[in-house]
């Protein structure tokens, strides 16, 4: 892969994160953190595993820390870690429905919320912040994947 694709798919999610960062201060009050970053994330391992080692999550992850101000490893950490789990089962997600890779999908961005404000903020940790998360992730990763498979399509000519 050329060096230009790895640089679209990082301002796609550094984009991702832009948003979150925008919509996730009006929705903080109804309980519910969108993590529209880590799913696009997610979503590209999930897509090319082939292309994706442990050496770029590492640079992605230096990259939104870096654009970000977050604490300096921590979506290093996620991003390495993501990746890992998500090559380790990328065959046996091949054949899940669309409602078991939204389970899974939404239970590691529920992971990567509850282990951010256990480090970075934990007077302000919440299981309802955390369970509204859930359900509003489960149904924002079919979106995403919608949306995203075909910019993948659109860009990379993939068929």
């Amino acid at each position: 892969m050329k060096l230009s694709n790895y640089l679209i798919i990082l301002i796609s999610i550094i984009l991702g994160f832009c948003i979150d960062t925008f919509i996730n201060q009006f929705t903080v009050q109804l309980f519910i953190e969108l993590n529209f970053g880590f799913l696009i994330f997610s979503y590209w391992i999930f897509a090319m595993p082939e292309r994706f080692h442990s050496f770029i999550p590492l640079i992605y992850g230096l990259v939104i820390d870096l654009f970000f101000s977050t604490a300096f490893g921590f979506n290093m950490l996620f991003f390495v870690a993501t990746s890992y789990v998500i090559h380790l089962y990328v065959f046996r997600f091949r054949i899940f429905s669309y409602f078991q890779l939204s389970v899974f999908f939404a239970g590691s961005s529920v992971f990567y919320i509850a282990c951010k404000y256990l480090l970075l903020s934990p007077l302000n940790y919440s299981y309802i912040l955390l369970i509204v998360s859930f359900l509003t992730n489960a149904i924002l990763w079919v979106g995403i994947y919608y949306v995203m498979r075909s910019f993948r399509r659109y860009i990379f000519q993939v068929t």
